[in-house]
């Protein structure tokens, strides 16, 4: 029988992979801003400005060259406090939107006068609420009551105004206070007496800890589609004036300057971030935020804090929850000036913030204006906490472990499930740590989990802090079969036992026996075409913790994007990449081709994309070397 030649391949998108490779002298911290133009920060305990970037449609970011040590960072707009970086390691801060509501919406209750939502409160007050209402447009009388609306009444009734459709009413704080972890019902009744309909979720389970009630009935099996506002600690604003006049070319307010200030009066104990923003004729450029005692004379409180401002954007400064300590009821300076010493714009706001004064080149304005800028601290410090370094290990069938760290002492919860609700909680809120190790039980052979962490710090302007959501497979037992996502047409292909094995099947010997090609950009536009585009690379383990799914190491390819010396930033990411092998096989028999792949495609951007695929050249006919 004459024997043929058959071409198989791996064909990818975009994936993220850890590459092996050597130790380094010093450390790396990088991660996942969330997207395009994000900003991303690290600074060291002396206020230098270590990495400062603006990701581009990937969203990922790396400073590299770290000595050890810890370091702050500001990751599109959040702080992350205390980050280690430790000689030859690589520290991920990852970007995570905080837990909210959403469902979909316009399914519909039955007609009745009064409906209530049990939840088990995350803040300190209720603040508002919205929902959807498909008959009436009444005002609601509003109460809040304990555990149910049977319950004992602890704020209201408050009164709305006319509310219709898609609709949002606050609620005064300070009536509608809350203890975090205690269960209450916000009952909402028609002030005209009359039936209305409240809109439900097509999943039923919004709030995992409450329940819907009907005219004071319980409705075990849903929840209401109703959006609870909580007020929660955080950080605490110190001052701000946020009427921003921008540019004023001539009269009032007018003038350029080599130092800017603005006077305020202290409310909390420290400082952990200032803002502020300057208009110049020129690209981003560094400036030097200061905190002085009294005004533009007074002695210097802390270190300062070198940062990058890009116009019209504005910057934010950052120190550590110790470094600038303050008296409250006292008056102190915030002091930016360039780096290089030159002239700048400094934004102004109304006078919105009566405490304090706007300076230019340390003389008060005549005019009553402020300085564009706002001013957090802390109203217990050390309360600032954010997971990160989070990592899935000791993969089983039934079991995994969950490790981050949190900067700051806190507490450790890791959420998980087979979907987005992530309905399992397990970890303890007891324990106070920085460095966190959860183990999670009984999970089910070969799933998928989506999981996340968070802590909290339980201090007085603590706020529960999330991790991004992450992912980890459970190994399968029993017949070691690849699982789909739909299942395959037909019946399997009959086992075949002398089938011919490809060369080097788990890159055990890096890529011997493969040929590899990769392409970046669209042949229609040659600037952004290369016929090579590296890195290519033997990954040991994935981002997520995963290991090879048999030998030591599998063929590993990272984004494209910054990590490419030669990368320019198109809106749109292209890259394609293909590894194949030739393998003699025999005209009129069937032959099965599998692998086991893994992808890292999550928090994607604008353009972000991936597609694995394997594919055979079945007449050898040169497809795959032309795979564009």
């Amino acid at each position: 029988m004459q024997t043929g030649r058959l071409m198989v391949a791996a064909c990818a998108g975009i994936a993220v992979l850890v590459l092996h490779q050597a130790s380094l002298a010093a450390g790396k911290i990088k991660g996942s801003a969330g997207g395009i133009e994000r900003g991303a920060s690290v600074i060291s305990r002396d206020g230098t400005l270590r990495g400062w970037t603006v990701t581009g449609p990937s969203g990922l970011y790396e400073f590299t060259g770290l000595q050890a040590g810890e370091y702050l960072m500001l990751i599109n707009g959040i702080i992350v406090p205390n980050v280690r970086v430790l000689d030859g390691r690589t520290t991920v801060v990852d970007q995570a939107d905080q837990p909210e509501l959403s469902f979909e919406q316009e399914l519909w209750t039955p007609g009745r006068v009064s409906f209530a939502q049990s939840f088990v409160a995350t803040g300190t007050a209720v603040t508002g609420f919205s929902l959807w209402r498909a008959s009436g447009d009444g005002p609601l009388r509003v109460s809040l009551y304990e555990d149910s609306p049977t319950g004992k009444r602890v704020a209201g009734p408050v009164e709305t105004g006319p509310m219709t459709w898609i609709c949002w009413t606050g609620l005064p704080a300070d009536q509608f206070v809350t203890t975090p972890g205690r269960k209450y019902a916000l009952e909402l009744a028609a002030a005209d007496g009359k039936p209305w309909n409240h809109s439900t979720p097509r999943r039923g389970d919004v709030y995992p800890d409450g329940i819907a009630w009907f005219d004071g009935v319980a409705h075990t099996e849903t929840d209401l589609g109703i959006a609870i506002f909580e007020q929660h600690p955080g950080l605490r604003r110190i001052a701000e004036a946020g009427n921003d006049l921008h540019y004023i070319p001539t009269g009032p307010g007018s003038g350029t300057c080599t130092v800017a200030g603005q006077t305020f009066i202290a409310n909390a104990p420290n400082l952990v971030r200032a803002n502020a923003n300057c208009g110049f004729n020129d690209a981003a450029q560094h400036f030097i935020f200061t905190i002085h005692e009294g005004g533009p004379d007074g002695a210097q409180v802390g270190p300062a804090c070198r940062t990058r401002m890009v116009p019209n954007w504005g910057t934010e400064a950052m120190w550590f929850s110790d470094a600038v300590s303050l008296k409250p009821g006292r008056q102190y300076y915030l002091q930016y000036r360039r780096a290089d010493g030159k002239p700048f714009f400094s934004y102004l706001s109304s006078n919105e913030y009566k405490e304090g004064r706007a300076y230019r080149d340390n003389k008060m304005l005549d005019e009553r204006f402020d300085q564009l800028f706002g001013i957090d601290g802390e109203e217990e410090p050390g309360g600032v906490i954010y997971p990160h370094n989070v990592k899935a290990t000791d993969i089983t069938g039934t079991t995994a472990r969950i490790t981050w760290e949190s900067g700051t002492a806190g507490d450790g919860l890791v959420h998980y499930g087979t979907t987005r609700q992530l309905a399992g909680v397990t970890g303890s809120r007891e324990e106070r740590r920085a460095t966190h190790s959860v183990e999670l039980k009984g999970l089910q052979p070969g799933t998928l989990y989506l999981y996340r962490a968070s802590s909290d710090t339980y201090k007085r302007s603590s706020l529960r802090m999330y991790s991004r959501i992450y992912s980890l497979m459970t190994l399968p037992v029993g017949n070691d079969r690849p699982r789909y996502d739909r299942p395959l047409a037909g019946a399997e292909p009959p086992r075949c036992e002398d089938c011919l094995a490809i060369v080097n099947p788990g890159f055990e010997e890096g890529t011997r026996g493969w040929t590899r090609l990769a392409r970046a950009g669209r042949p229609r536009e040659p600037e952004r075409y290369r016929p090579q585009c590296e890195p290519f690379g033997d990954a040991v383990e994935g981002t997520d913790g995963y290991l090879p799914h048999s030998g030591r190491r599998l063929y590993g390819w990272s984004c494209f994007g910054r990590d490419d010396p030669a990368w320019t930033e198109p809106r749109e990411d292209w890259k394609r990449e293909i590894t194949y092998q030739r393998i003699a096989v025999q005209p009129d028999r069937e032959y099965v081709l599998k692998a086991w792949i893994l992808t890292g495609d999550r928090g994607s951007g604008w353009g972000r994309d991936s597609r694995v695929r394997l594919a055979v050249d079945e007449r050898d006919a040169g497809l795959l070397e032309r795979f564009d």
